[in-house]
Formats: structure tokens, sequence, C-alpha cells
């Protein structure tokens, strides 16, 4: 078959009028970022209503492979569909294939005598389709980017107000499709630039990460080596030399501490962090806690006070109390001397959760800190070198913030929990951890 010639101007004047209506909707759908299969199943729906016996379809052309596949085609047997996606075009390869190959339209006013169609005349007649005409759909570049095909279930060549109609809903399924190419295109390079930036941060972020481990570990270990020559090189006595190994005990305690908080904050990135999820009584662990930091609480003579419920969370013992011990160390550590910490549970608007609230009330924490609260080694000084967070902890507390609290963000997430800043302020600060209630406990 040879390619249409151009039709007069036949339209009646009530197809004008549903056109509008119905392109008007179908730029809606474009607007507002409707998927394609969606905009196109509009658009041949549309079509359907001006030509009743016709069933129509829009096939997308992968130009680097030669095939076209399914786009749309609401009312076409699915078994149809299916048999043509993928269709490898060509002179010869039914009237889609040859118009995508020749980009021309072509007519098979019967498939069953047209040559082009000896290949899908069972798949067609099986269908009930004994016709089809199909017209190349064209790209920004004229050449085609799919295929627009009509079909009827007896042989019929189209008519001059047919042939109008088509290359309408042709030229608005164009429309469709380059918008969607473009939209595509724009979230491609949107992503490639956000991976570009992720890596850069995130090689920027390990960098920082093991400059700011080799400062932290370097004070102890350097304790450490001191201590070991103080006791190589001087005859002490007993007690100073109980003395010089206490120390050189805390300091590789806190490396160890240390090495164990970068191995775990690697594993939860890498998403191999053992778990073990059980029912959690969460008064034992918390009443635990309080005693394990009972005697840094007694240096500064902040009073621990707690008001947990006897709920039951579901998490991982070993790692909830990591969380906790953390929260309620960085609460003493910055809150005032002569101070309070206060931990207690709260009703949640999720019943299924339970909110668990530890508070100091210390001066605050600075806003310039606030959103990088919970990255490794997030400093708690503001570039002046002042800062309220670090002057409220003891003089030699000018370390970094340090791992504690980016490894208890992801212990809490990967128990399907949560860590936020519940508030924070001259009047103290709230860290509010949400745990999953294990099943079938309630609160107290």
């Amino acid at each position: 078959m040879t390619a249409l010639e151009p039709a007069g101007r036949v339209l009646l004047e009530e197809d004008a009028v549903r056109m509008l209506d119905q392109q008007a909707e179908v730029l809606g759908l474009i607007a507002r970022a409707a998927p394609l299969p969606e905009v196109l199943s509009r658009i041949l729906s549309s079509l359907e209503e001006l030509m009743p016996e016709a069933q129509c379809s829009v096939l997308l052309l992968d130009r680097e492979e030669g095939r076209l596949r399914h786009g749309a085609a609401p009312s076409l047997p699915q078994t149809y569909v299916a048999a043509i996606d993928g269709l490898v075009i060509g002179d010869g390869a039914g009237s889609c294939g040859t118009a995508a190959a020749l980009n021309i339209a072509v007519v098979a006013s019967d498939v069953r005598t047209d040559p082009r169609w000896v290949a899908f005349r069972d798949v067609a007649a099986t269908a009930g389709l004994r016709s089809c005409w199909s017209t190349p759909i064209d790209g920004r570049d004229s050449l085609p980017v799919g295929t627009f095909a009509v079909y009827h279930p007896y042989p019929h060549s189209p008519s001059p107000r047919e042939q109008q109609l088509v290359d309408r809903y042709s030229h608005l399924a164009s429309v469709a499709i380059e918008h969607s190419t473009a939209m595509r295109d724009r979230r491609a390079r949107l992503e490639a630039e956000t991976a570009r930036r992720t890596a850069e941060e995130l090689s920027r972020a390990k960098s920082e990460l093991l400059a700011a481990v080799g400062h932290e570990a370097r004070t102890p270990i350097q304790a450490i080596v001191g201590f070991a020559e103080l006791l190589s090189t001087m005859e002490l006595d007993e007690a100073h030399r109980r003395e010089a190994l206490d120390h050189i005990g805390a300091a590789a305690g806190h490396v160890m501490d240390l090495l164990s908080d970068v191995l775990d904050i690697s594993r939860l990135e890498g998403g191999a962090l053992p778990i073990s999820l059980e029912p959690v009584p969460l008064r034992g662990v918390m009443v635990e806690v309080l005693g394990l930091v009972s005697s840094r609480a007694a240096q500064r003579r902040v009073e621990l006070a707690q008001d947990v419920g006897e709920d039951v969370v579901l998490a991982d013992p070993r790692r909830l109390r990591q969380v906790l011990l953390n929260l309620v160390t960085n609460a003493i550590r910055h809150g005032h001397v002569d101070g309070r910490v206060h931990v207690c549970t709260r009703s949640d608007t999720d019943p299924g959760t339970v909110l668990v609230c530890v508070n100091d009330d210390g001066p605050g924490i600075p806003p310039e800190l606030l959103a990088r609260l919970f990255l490794p080694f997030a400093h708690g000084r503001n570039p002046s070198g002042s800062s309220r967070y670090a002057a409220a902890a003891d003089a030699a507390q000018e370390e970094s913030i340090g791992l504690g609290l980016a490894l208890a963000h992801g212990l809490a997430e990967v128990m399907g929990g949560d860590l936020v800043v519940g508030s924070s302020g001259p009047g103290g600060t709230s860290m509010h951890l949400r745990l999953p209630r294990a099943s079938g406990a309630s609160g107290a």
C-alpha cells in the first residue's frame, strides 16, 4: 500500500466540538504529568468515540532495537496486544512494522490478502481483526517515535473524515510521547546529577570521618604510649603503678569503643548489621541503663529520674540498651551541672508504637547543629568557636559529638523505629525514641 493523500476539510462541526473537549482533557492529563499509557489510552478512547466500529492502538518505537513496544490499546484483545509487542520493524512486518520502517502510512484494507500480513494473519483472525491502517507518529526530528493503528472487524479503507481524525489524534499522541520523553530525560539528568553529588558528598563525608576518627583516637593512644613509657622507665610504687594501668585501660577502652562504633556504622550503611528482634520489657532495660550511668551522673551531680511504664517493645535487647545508654549519657554530658535528666514514656498517636523521651535541662542544641545532629562527628561548635551546647559540658568535653547519635539513629531505624529531636531550647532538650510495640502487648 502507498501513503495516503492529504484529505480536504471534511470534519463535521460536531466532530470539531467533541475533539476540542477531548483535546483539552488530554492536555490536562499531560500537564498533570499523568503516566504515558494513561494519556495514550485516553487519546485512543476519544478517537474510538468518533469512530464507533474502530479499535485503536499506539505502539512505541525503540529506535536502538528497531522494535515496536506496546503503548496503549484500550479495546484490543490482550492476546493480540501481547502477540505483537516487541515487533521487529521492516517492510513486510504488518501495517505497523512497515509504517515505522518506511515512515509512511500503510493501509491493509484486508489483512487476509495483504502480503505484509502473512506472518500475522492467524493472530489477527483469532482477534477478529480484518483491516489495519497504521500511521507513523513523528517525533521532533520528523522520524517515527511510534505508530498509530486503526483496526476494523471487516475489510475497510479510511475515508477522508477518518484520515483527518487520525491526523489530529496522531499529532496529539506525538505531543504526549515527546512530553513523556522529555520528562524522562529530565528525570534521568536529575538522577544522574543527584547521584554525582551524593557520591561526592559521601566521599567527602568518608574522608572527614576518617580524619575525625584519627583525631579522636590520637589522644587516648598518646595516653597509652605515655603511661606505657612511664611504667617501663620509672620505678613506681604500687599505687602509682595501678593508677597508670587504670589510665591505660580507660584509654584502650575508649579506642575500642570508637572502633566498635565505626564498625557498627559501616555495617548499618551496608545493611549487614545483625539484628535480632524480640519482645523486650522497656522498664527493665531502662533501670539497667540508669545503673550504668549513675557514677557519671554523680560526677556532675545530675539527678536521674525515670517514669517508664510496663511497655513491651519489639527490639534487639543489646542494641536497645546501646541506644538508650547513648541518649542518657548525652543528656548527662550536655545538661547542667547539678541538673536533672528525666526519662519517661508517653502516649503516642500510633497505638502500635511506644514513645520514649529522654529530657535534660541544658541550654539546648544550637540551630546550626540540628540539621547535622545525626551525622557522624557533627561538631557542637559554631565557626566562631563559641557553643552553648559545648559550654554546658565539662571543660574537657570539647570534642565532637562523636558517632553515638549517628549510630543510635541508625539502630532505631533498623529496629523499625525512629529517633528525632522532640524539642530543644534554653529550657533543655527532649530526644524522642519511637519503637514498635510488641505484638499483643499494651502499655501500663
